[in-house]
C-alpha cells in the first residue's frame, strides 16, 4: 500500500471515530431518571422497575431522581441545564406535550430541545365517584352537571394532565360543563372524593385501583378503547356513547436534542428489552399499565400529535395555567 493510500485510510477512519466513538465509552457513570412527579407514585414505580433490569444490562447504576412540581416543568428545566450526553433523562407525561398549549411561554421550546427516547407504557383514565353516589354512569354525571350548574366538581391529579383533559373533552362531546378541583397527584384527590368534598374524581387507573378494589370509591367509565382485564365490569367510555373519548395517560422518557444518535439507540434499545422482560410485563399489568416500546422517532412524534390534539381542546375549553 502506497503512503498515499495509507495516508487516506487512516485520515478516514480518524473522520469516522468521533461518530463511533460515544457509544463504545458508554455509558462509564450512572445513568439517572428524573421523575417529573413526587416519589411513590405511579412514575416512581415504573421508573424504578426499569431501573433495575436496565441497570443489570449496562452495568452501571440507573438512579431515581424525583423533581416535581410546576406541571413537569421543574424536572425538564432541570434536564435543559445537563449536558446532552445521554446520561439524563426526564420521565413525563401528556403535560410534556400540553405545556406549550396552556402556559402563556415557556423557557424553553418543547419540540427543538427535547426528543422522546422511548414510549414507555399506556394507562387509562378512570372516572370514580364514593360508592355510595347515586351516579352511576357518566350520562348521569353530564346531566348532574346541566341540572346543577357549579356544582358539578372534579377532582384530578393536576391541570392539563390526561385525567383532567379527558373529562373536558367529554364534557364537549355531552355539552356540560364540570367545575375542575386540581390537586397535587392522584392520592390527593381519592382523599377528597372519600370525604365527599368533591362529586367525583377522574385518576389514571393505577391512582385509584386501590381505593376501587377496597370498595371505598366506584368507577363510572374508563377511557381505554376496551375494558381492562383488573376492572372487567367498568364500562369504556366509548361503550356508553363517546368513541372519540378513548385516552390514555402516557409516561415515556426524553433526553436533550443532540444526543449522540448511537447513544438514544442504545438506552432505546435497553428500555425496550426490559419492557418485554415477562416479569416486568406481568409487574406493570398488575397495575394497570400496558408496555409500549418503540423507537425514538415513533415516540417523538407522538409527543408532537398529542400536542396537537390536545391543544384543541386546551383552546375550546379555556384552559390555562398561571
Amino acid at each position: 500500500m502506497s503512503r498515499r493510500i495509507l495516508a487516506a485510510a487512516l485520515t478516514g477512519l480518524a473522520l469516522a471515530l468521533p461518530a463511533t466513538a460515544p457509544a463504545q465509552g458508554f455509558p462509564s457513570k450512572p445513568f439517572t431518571i428524573v421523575l417529573s412527579y413526587a416519589a411513590g407514585g405511579p412514575t416512581d414505580f415504573l421508573a424504578r422497575t426499569l431501573a433495575e433490569k436496565v441497570s443489570a444490562r449496562i452495568g452501571q447504576p440507573v438512579l431515581v431522581d424525583p423533581k416535581p412540581g410546576a406541571n413537569e416543568r421543574v424536572a425538564t428545566e432541570y434536564l435543559l441545564r445537563q449536558p446532552a450526553d445521554g446520561y439524563t433523562s426526564v420521565l413525563v407525561a401528556l403535560p410534556h406535550a400540553t405545556n406549550p398549549a396552556v402556559f402563556a411561554s415557556l423557557p424553553y421550546d418543547t419540540f427543538k430541545e427535547f426528543i422522546g427516547l422511548v414510549h414507555l407504557v399506556n394507562i387509562p383514565v378512570i372516572l370514580t365517584v364514593k360508592s355510595d353516589s347515586p351516579i352511576r354512569t357518566f350520562a348521569d354525571f353530564a346531566a348532574f352537571a346541566k341540572a346543577k350548574p357549579g356544582e358539578a366538581m372534579f377532582g384530578s391529579p393536576g391541570a392539563a394532565t390526561s385525567s383532567h383533559l379527558t373529562i373536558e373533552l367529554l364534557g364537549t362531546l355531552a355539552g356540560a360543563t364540570f367545575t375542575h378541583i386540581p390537586y397535587k397527584g392522584d392520592a390527593p384527590a381519592m382523599t377528597e372524593l372519600m370525604g365527599g368534598r368533591i362529586v367525583a374524581s377522574v385518576n389514571s387507573l393505577p391512582g385509584a385501583l386501590g381505593q376501587i378494589r377496597g370498595g371505598r370509591v366506584r368507577s363510572i367509565g374508563i377511557s381505554s378503547a376496551q375494558r381492562v382485564p383488573t376492572l372487567p365490569d367498568v364500562p369504556t367510555f366509548a361503550e356508553q356513547g363517546y368513541p372519540d373519548a378513548v385516552t390514555a395517560t402516557w409516561f415515556g422518557l426524553i433526553v436533550r436534542s443532540g444526543t449522540p444518535k448511537d447513544i438514544v439507540a442504545r438506552l432505546n434499545t435497553e428500555f425496550n428489552t426490559a419492557l418485554a422482560l415477562p416479569d416486568v410485563r406481568e409487574k406493570l399489568s398488575d397495575r394497570g399499565m400496558t408496555p409500549v416500546g418503540g423507537s425514538s422517532e415513533t415516540y417523538t412524534a407522538f409527543i408532537r400529535s398529542e400536542n396537537e390534539r390536545w391543544s384543541k381542546v386546551v383552546k375550546a375549553r379555556g384552559i390555562k395555567i398561571e
